[in-house]
């Protein structure tokens, strides 16, 4: 029997397949300021490192100053919010997950890189965000997974009874696995997801499940 009593869920590419839609808003922000789009592959892997967009953005156009960066930036979030939904979904039962996962007692929350008015868009689409106690997402103050600031200053601020051994992060890439490591929590690594797999495992995480719902086997 595990001693874990919150849950900290990644987002895109743990509990919601958002690669494409990702990549689709990149390229037409790109599109939509005459700048030359980045190469596939390139863009590909970089956003699989799990960074955020704006330090994703830096990584594919680091010639740009500041203030065209954050017009790509503006343009991209623009994006998403209009059009990144409809190229998005739920990995299969994430909602019946959540259900059991919070039927059974868990706190269940979300740390996302992504901008926190998408996730909270997104959840409220697929019908998740009853499940969630607490979303913290991308803002202009806060510091990226696997910074461990979304624990410091959010979750741990709200639950401050819980200790790090009783949280469990759920999350794809290695920003997820090295913020468990931050926060002094396990990890368990989505490998269904985007992270890098070498990357991931060379982590060492706690666990690992093919798919969203052998969570249930590691909890219940």
């Amino acid at each position: 029997m595990n001693n874990y009593k919150l849950i900290i869920f990644d987002f895109d590419g743990t509990l919601c397949a958002t690669h494409e839609a990702i990549l689709f808003c990149i390229k037409k922000a790109y599109e939509t300021l005459d700048k030359t789009v980045p190469e596939h592959d390139f863009a590909d892997a970089t956003i699989r490192e799990g960074l955020g967009m704006e330090s994703t953005l830096k990584a594919l156009s680091p010639n740009l100053s500041d203030a065209e960066l954050q017009k790509l930036l503006d343009a991209y979030e623009t994006i998403y919010l209009k059009e990144g939904e409809q190229k998005s979904a739920p990995f299969s039962k994430a909602d019946e997950v959540l259900a059991e996962l919070y039927a059974a007692g868990y706190i269940l929350t979300v740390v996302s890189n992504k901008a926190i008015a998408a996730v909270n868009t997104a959840l409220k689409h697929f019908a998740l965000e009853k499940y969630i106690s607490i979303t913290v997402g991308d803002t202009k103050t806060l510091r990226k997974k696997p910074d461990p600031m979304a624990y410091n200053d959010f979750i741990k601020v709200k639950f401050p009874l819980i200790n790090p051994r009783e949280i469990l992060m759920v999350g794809d890439t290695p920003a997820d696995i090295l913020f468990a490591q931050n926060i002094g929590a396990d990890s368990c690594w989505a490998e269904y997801g985007y992270g890098d797999a070498k990357s991931c495992r060379a982590l060492k995480p706690t666990y690992t499940i093919k798919h969203l719902t052998d969570i249930l086997a590691i909890l219940l």
